[in-house]
């Protein structure tokens, strides 16, 4: 599955623009109601909002698989990575996944990832930069408690698509999707992975592809 657009809210837009332009050093436009990145193969676009509470996600991005200590290197150059008690350490081994991460904050307080997926045997010889960066490989996406099983099978069901293979789908936690793109799949109020930050639920619109089919997933 490729995640080709992901269209996310936030009353800070301007601020996103400078911090993945001139910090992460991405490809990013701007105009009055929307800042626009480039993430490889994928836009993140987020959309000017009003709204009194500040918007927050969690995404992650694709690196290349031989690159997460260099990728480690460049970015705790650029902004603080979050801590992680469960692993003792600022990576997280998951193990089944067979892939290794590390997380930050951006100013919108999105939870940002940088993954590698061994499996995906994606190596390059050159120094890590930005444009090693492939693509948005996971958005988080939040449903109602008492509705949250039932929520995320009918994703699965009016797209055709599968519960990811390395990860069995859990009570409070569902993964949709293969390495190269995911929704995960969390309830309402659940922290979200490296943080104490619950979960909510806030507009998010995501253009995807399929088995060769374009879809597009609006909450």
């Amino acid at each position: 599955m490729q995640l080709q657009e992901v269209k996310l809210q936030t009353n800070n837009a301007g601020e996103l623009f400078r911090f993945y332009k001139d910090v992460f050093e991405l490809n990013a436009v701007q105009n009055s109601l929307s800042t626009q990145i480039t993430i490889g193969k994928s836009f993140l676009i987020f959309e000017e909002t009003n709204v009194h509470e500040q918007p927050f996600y969690h995404f992650a991005f694709n690196i290349p698989s031989n690159k997460i200590a260099e990728a480690f290197e460049w970015t705790k150059k650029r902004v603080d990575i979050i801590w992680l008690d469960e692993f003792n350490s600022y990576f997280a081994d998951f193990k089944s996944w067979n892939a290794k991460s590390f997380y930050f904050l951006d100013p919108a307080g999105n939870i940002g990832e940088l993954i590698a997926r061994f499996d995906m045997h994606d190596t390059v010889e050159e120094d890590f930069s930005a444009q090693q960066i492939r693509n948005v490989s996971e958005i988080g996406l939040v449903f109602p408690s008492k509705t949250f099983s039932q929520d995320a099978d009918s994703i699965v069901k009016k797209f055709e698509l599968g519960f990811f293979e390395k990860q069995p789908p859990l009570e409070h936690f569902k993964a949709i999707g293969d390495d190269e793109g995911l929704f995960v799949c969390v309830p309402q109020n659940r922290n979200w992975f490296s943080t104490i930050l619950p979960a909510n639920i806030f507009p998010i619109s995501v253009k995807f592809q399929h088995r060769g089919k374009d879809h597009h997933l609006k909450m």
